[in-house]
């Protein structure tokens, strides 16, 4: 089963834990990249080898999925998205993302769907879940929120306290895509 992919301007691919490092501390390094989650950049150059570590043992156990969004015209990063916390007997996953400034709602619109079509295709994934801070700003002045209701999501409310990052409780939006598959 391949879980590599292209499209016309972007490789969507399994991360490589020997060589993939740098671009992954560029990506995560920048607050804005992890705002929505919520959680602080990276700030020291050897906590990527650590991530791609982690991300590779928890895709092999099948717990987790994450893929770099390659743009081919300067094989720049530009974003990481990934699945978490699977279940197969439920046939429902999480969604994550972590986006450059330069990855925008087109682009996001070029390659989100080949990762859902395989996921409810090929995985057989009936629901697909995103969990995120609410109303934070991307650099073109959309949200994270309006990025995945032009992708099909629905809102489905709010989870209260859900997280607490420094020192504050963080309420938790629900947004979900549904297989029609």
């Amino acid at each position: 089963m391949n879980w590599n992919f292209e499209t016309e301007h972007f490789h969507i691919r399994l991360p490589v834990s020997d060589t993939d490092g740098e671009a992954l501390y560029e990506l995560l390094r920048h607050d804005s990249a992890v705002a929505h989650i919520p959680r602080l950049p990276m700030s020291v150059s050897d906590q990527p080898e650590d991530e791609l570590r982690r991300i590779a043992m928890r895709f092999e156990s099948r717990e987790a999925a994450y893929w770099l969004i390659e743009r081919k015209s300067d094989n720049r990063v530009i974003a990481r998205i990934g699945i978490q916390h699977i279940n197969w007997m439920m046939l429902n996953t999480q969604l994550q993302w972590e986006l450059s400034d330069d990855c925008d709602l087109v682009a996001l619109q070029e390659v989100l769907p080949v990762i859902t079509e395989y996921l409810m295709k090929d995985l057989h994934i009936q629901r697909l879940e995103m969990r995120l801070c609410q109303n934070v700003q991307r650099p073109d002045g959309n949200t994270h929120e309006g990025y995945l209701t032009e992708l099909g999501f629905e809102y489905e409310g709010t989870l209260p306290a859900q997280l607490e990052f420094s020192g504050q409780d963080v309420d938790l939006a629900v947004y979900s895509l549904i297989s029609d598959i």
